[in-house]
């Protein structure tokens, strides 16, 4: 089975071992060569234990921050931390909207995925930026992998997230709203939110803040493919 490097166009040619041929296992296509791969940090211990930020084992100052603002019992995964490779990445994602690149971490992200429960509630671009790069950048990540219910409306705001420092992340005012056509999600026993980056948290919390106001009353957890 071969494919191209979405990132530098270098053919992939997978060799399948014996054990996949004799049980028919499926094998998902790869979109990253093994050279363009190795330039992105995956999280490994040691990570802060609420969040996955690595570094430490111990609770993070952003955590530390949001439960001493009253969020407790929160969880978030991520998959790679954010180095110079991914912010290249993401330049070339979203900044020159090149969609050919949602696809680069599927795999990764497919095998962790199948083990967080739905539904899925993924954090939507505003309308002023979906009118500007004509694709929704979370949505194309995880679009595919598993099913997404659009239940957050994003608000238009001055500037992105990406645009500020930490203390006007932290500052920025709510700017998710609930589309009332999926209140039946409201009686989920969990939902996950999901997102591409995790750098103060602001955003999560934003939308944690929507479903609780909407009326949900179970469990929260999010996961992002940054931290």
């Amino acid at each position: 089975m071969t494919s191209k490097c979405v990132l530098c166009q270098q053919l992939i040619i997978h060799e399948f071992r014996p054990w996949e041929i004799f049980i028919g296992k499926q094998i998902d296509q790869e979109y990253l060569c093994p050279r363009c791969f190795q330039e992105f940090q995956a999280i490994n211990q040691p990570y802060c234990p609420t969040c996955g930020r690595l570094g430490s084992f111990q609770q993070c100052q952003d955590c530390q921050y949001w439960q001493a603002q009253g969020y407790r019992g929160f969880y978030h995964q991520a998959l790679f931390t954010y180095n110079p490779a991914m912010h290249d990445y993401f330049k070339r994602y979203k900044r020159y909207g090149d969609y050919r690149l949602r696809l680069a971490f599927q795999p990764y992200l497919k095998q962790k995925l199948r083990k967080l429960e739905p539904p899925f509630i993924f954090v939507p671009s505003s309308q002023n930026h979906w009118q500007r790069r004509l694709f929704d950048p979370v949505m194309g990540l995880f679009e595919g992998i598993v099913p997404l219910t659009p239940a957050l409306i994003k608000l238009a705001t001055d500037r992105s997230q990406a645009q500020k420092n930490r203390q006007e992340r932290l500052q920025t005012p709510q700017f998710f709203n609930f589309n009332p056509q999926f209140q039946t999600i409201l009686q989920a026993p969990r939902i996950t939110i999901l997102d591409d980056i995790y750098t103060t948290g602001r955003t999560i919390f934003h939308a944690i803040d929507c479903l609780r106001q909407t009326g949900y009353r179970g469990q929260i957890q999010s996961f992002s493919l940054v931290r």
